[in-house]
């Protein structure tokens, strides 16, 4: 594998509760491919950090991928819709800045569980709802692919006194629309980025059926979609065999989406 440029700690959005940070990790050779894959951890939107994909995002660089794995704004600090603004912030500071000599052609969000929502939620709504919030409000507000493990895509059936009602800032009952609003399976449209999904079989918190149900939704609107189904729980992909049979599948995804 071919040594990678790491820089640590870089700020991408200032907010009135923290800076946001991000990881990057940039191909050493000169031949870097032209997308840039953007990584969302998880937590269920309370907890969890950014660093969690920082092996993902270097194994992604080793490939002549240029990868960063980014804060967002957690629960405990802003209600939604700030995470899915602080994902959008991320994807028009790459756009704008073109940071450390990043200049995509294509832009993958790659999440895991509440991340896979955000990213999802952004990829939906990235074309029809640019974000007004940050520096970068001129730059172009596109996400090209998907790549989602284990993540809710319809968050319409939460507990009303869950955590996904601390994120949403009040239970379905009392917010119906906002769920609505926030679920990326009521969101899909034909303009909706190709998407890659992965659910474990023995995944303890989501339902297979939830996945599926989004899939088919994706399908419905002539979205290109696969969905994988690997052994293992609601990690599965941070160890191998899986973490490298995952990093191979989604550059193969970004190959295929970019002829």
């Amino acid at each position: 594998m071919s040594a990678v440029v790491e820089r640590q700690d870089i700020c991408f959005k200032q907010t009135p509760e923290r800076d946001l940070l991000a990881n990057v990790f940039l191909p050493s050779t000169e031949d870097w491919r032209d997308t840039v894959v953007i990584c969302l951890h998880g937590g269920v939107w309370n907890r969890g950090d950014r660093s969690f994909f920082d092996d993902r995002c270097r194994a992604f660089a080793e490939q002549r991928i240029p990868a960063l794995t980014t804060d967002y704004r957690l629960s405990g600090e802003a209600t939604y819709p700030a995470a899915v603004r602080d994902v959008k912030s991320a994807v028009r500071w790459i756009r704008h800045e073109e940071p450390f000599g990043i200049t995509p052609r294509q832009i993958v969000l790659c999440g895991h569980s509440a991340g896979a929502h955000l990213a999802a939620l952004t990829g939906a709504t990235a074309a029809s709802e640019p974000t007004p919030d940050d520096e970068y409000e001129n730059a172009a507000m596109t996400v090209d692919g998907l790549v989602c493990f284990d993540g809710p895509y319809d968050l319409l059936g939460a507990k009303e006194h869950g955590e996904t009602a601390v994120f949403m800032g009040g239970s379905p009952t009392e917010i119906p629309e906002r769920y609505r609003e926030a679920s990326p399976r009521e969101r899909v449209t034909s303009a909706h980025p190709p998407t890659l999904l992965y659910l474990a079989e023995d995944d303890e918190w989501l339902t297979m059926r939830e996945t599926r149900a989004y899939r088919d939704v994706l399908n419905i609107a002539g979205v290109d979609v696969e969905l994988r189904t690997p052994p293992g729980d609601h990690f599965f992909f941070t160890e191998n065999p899986w973490f490298e049979r995952t990093v191979n599948q989604t550059v193969t995804f970004i190959e295929r989406i970019q002829s």
